[in-house]
């Protein structure tokens, strides 16, 4: 029964994946987001755009060293930002920090261990508490996104 249940959620995950795959791009609005924190360009922010309804489509982008990424879509073209209307952003952005410690891998070498920090705080990373919005219109956007990290 079970391996049965797994294979129908299997086949209905294969399904619903592949169309978005190799289907038909959609039309997009050029979105551009910039990101700063307590006024400098925050680099290697993951900028995540929800939709705020419930319907249109889920995009990200992450942003370069002077705090700016372009936005996309899974079904658009790369870059190319996504579909108007009104999302919820949530923002990201890690640093990798050395605990101090070591582990040996299958090869026998020594590797430090590292654990992944937040460089803003944590409000930003959830769309019920980053107070951050943004509505995409038809045509170019641009949007700032200036944090604070206190």
């Amino acid at each position: 029964m079970i391996k049965k249940l797994s294979l129908i959620l299997l086949l209905a995950a294969f399904v619903a994946f592949v169309p978005a795959c190799g289907g038909k791009k959609i039309k997009t609005e050029g979105v551009t987001c910039t990101v700063t924190l307590d006024g400098k360009p925050l680099a290697n922010a993951t900028v995540s755009f929800t939709p705020a309804d419930g319907s249109g489509n889920d995009a990200s982008g992450i942003t370069d060293a002077s705090g700016v990424c372009k936005m996309q879509t899974l079904l658009g073209a790369a870059d190319a930002g996504t579909t108007p209307g009104k999302y919820l952003v949530t923002i990201t952005c890690f640093e990798e920090i050395d605990t101090g410690k070591t582990y040996t891998n299958d090869a026998g070498n020594e590797v430090p261990v590292t654990e992944d920090k937040s460089v803003i705080p944590q409000k930003y990373a959830s769309t019920k508490t980053s107070g951050l919005e943004a509505e995409v219109q038809k045509g170019a956007n641009s949007f700032e996104f200036n944090l604070e990290s206190k």
